[in-house]
This record gives C-alpha cells, structure tokens and sequence, in this order.
C-alpha cells in the first residue's frame, strides 16, 4: 500500500502487514495509522555465515556433548527480525556517589522477551531500516508501546541505583533520584532459530545473526560425561563433610557449617549437570543464572 510520510510528505509503498514505517526520503518513522513519529528505525544486517554451522561447532567445544555432534541433521533454520526498543539512560542520586550509565534494548515481542532478557546487544552496525527485510525472514511487529519498554528500562536502572545506594550505606529516595531519558530509536535484531536432529530427538538453539554468538541452545550429554560428573560432584561434597568435621572439633555446629557450606555451594552445579541429560548452553553467561554468583 501507499503511503505518505508526516514530515517530507513523500509517498512511498509499504507491505501490507506492517504498522510502524521508516520512510526512505527523510528516515522519518512513524505510525501508520496515526502519523506519529517514534523516532529512528534501524535494522543489524546478518552476517554471511551458516548459523547452524556455527551453533553446532559451539555445542562440539562444551563439555559433554557427542563428538560427531558437528554432523547432525540441520531440519530447520529461521531467521526472525526481532523489534528492540532501545534507551540511553543516565541516573544519579542527588548528593550521593550512586549513578549509573545504561543502554538498554527492551524485546518489544512476548516470544522473544525472555530470550534476550538483559541481552548484551552491540552498540554499532545497525542502519537505517530497508523495508526489503520483511521478506528476508519472519518478521515482527512491536507488541510492547515506547512508554511501556520505557517504564521497563527506567526500573532497571532505578534498581541498580537503589542497590548501589544501599551498597555504599546511603539512603534512596525518588526525591533525590535524577533521571535523563534519551530514546535511541527502534531496531530490528535478526536471531536465528536452528533445529537439528541427533540420535533421533530434536534439539534446539538461537544464534545471534549480527555477530554469530549462541544465544542459548539445547544439546545431548553422553552418559559417561554424566558419570564423570557425578563422581567429580561427589567428591567436593565428600571433601566439605570432612572438612566440616574437622571444623567442627574447635568451633562447633558453625566450624561444621564453615567447612560444608563451601563443598555444598561447590558441588551444586556440579550434581545438577550431572543429573540432567538435557544440557542448556550459550556464549552470553547471564550471572544471575550461576549459583556461584547468587547473592
């Protein structure tokens, strides 16, 4: 369909299926339905690589996973054009060393908002948006406003600020708390889905299509990588209890504590690798996710 731009009054065709259009003229981005404009919309090219080569030689390299797993059966690859809100966001305390400096990209669609929660996206490569992507892959509209992913973004720096206040053994209060806002625009991320087949089941992954890097994907552990893992876990748990022991000689149930409480935090995400055959892996090692970095 035709339609014109609010700033340059250029006319230009859109498909069809789409609600936010950039317009080639002026880069102007807007609404469809109402004109009004939402600031840049930029687009990462893919880059030139197979994904599914890439997710497979990466799942090869952890520990566990099948050595012939590179020659899996490729079933699928999909390409998703994924919309991102992005913010730059400055905030401080005022009269207190408490401030923090973000770019954050909010996934504007639900199937994909877990996946790049918190994602470390590149800051450089993207352009303006090429209305020729749309039949590059599946793409998506925006299910999440500007002012919703803004409200999003501002909570997350609000909260680092508050943890850092309380770190430093200053008080927080939204009286105090200076807030700059700058909207970087609307970016369509390309992410690529692969699925393969290994030994008769179905596995999974998603890989960055801007840079290469898994996402996060799902690979087979061999049954002598679980033993070996499980006597490993063993072992640091044995090693705490005896440690423990001894502690306990001279400082008691908290001497007991001392030394298995360390075995324990140890020997956790050993035992649990070892108990599940389904192994979950990736390149962006959120720390939130690993219990050594649990508050």
């Amino acid at each position: 369909m035709e339609v014109q731009c609010p700033t340059c009054s250029a006319k230009f065709v859109v498909p069809e299926t789409i609600t936010v259009a950039t317009c080639p003229y002026c880069g102007t981005t807007f609404e469809l339905e109402s004109k009004e404009k939402v600031g840049d919309h930029f687009f990462f090219p893919p880059i030139g690589k197979d994904a599914a080569g890439l997710l497979l030689k990466f799942i090869s390299r952890e520990y566990g996973a099948p050595a012939d797993i590179v020659d899996a059966r490729v079933k699928e690859k999909v390409l998703h054009y994924v919309p991102v809100h992005f913010f730059y966001i400055h905030g401080n305390l005022q009269g207190s060393t408490a401030e923090e400096v973000m770019l954050i990209g909010v996934p504007a669609v639900g199937k994909f908002k877990e996946l790049l929660r918190d994602y470390p996206f590149p800051v450089r490569g993207k352009r303006f948006f090429d209305e020729n992507i749309v039949k590059k892959g599946k793409y998506y509209e925006p299910e999440i406003s500007k002012d919703e992913a803004e409200k999003e973004a501002v909570s997350k720096v609000v909260a680092a600020i508050r943890e850092e206040a309380r770190d430093s053994g200053d008080w927080f209060s939204e009286d105090r708390l200076v807030l700059d806002v700058h909207y970087q625009g609307l970016v369509h991320y390309p992410v690529w889905e692969v699925h393969y087949e290994y030994g008769g089941e179905e596995f999974y992954g998603f890989v960055d299509g801007a840079d290469g890097r898994v996402i996060e994907a799902k690979y087979p552990m061999t049954s002598e990588a679980r033993k070996k893992a499980g006597v490993l876990g063993g072992g640091v748990l044995g090693a705490g209890i005896i440690a423990g022991i001894v502690f306990a000689a001279t400082g008691g149930l908290w001497g007991f504590l001392g030394g298995f409480i360390p075995g324990l935090v140890g020997a956790a995400p050993i035992l649990f690798k070892s108990a599940h055959r389904i192994q979950t892996t990736g390149q962006i090692r959120r720390v939130y996710e690993h219990i050594h970095f649990k508050p």
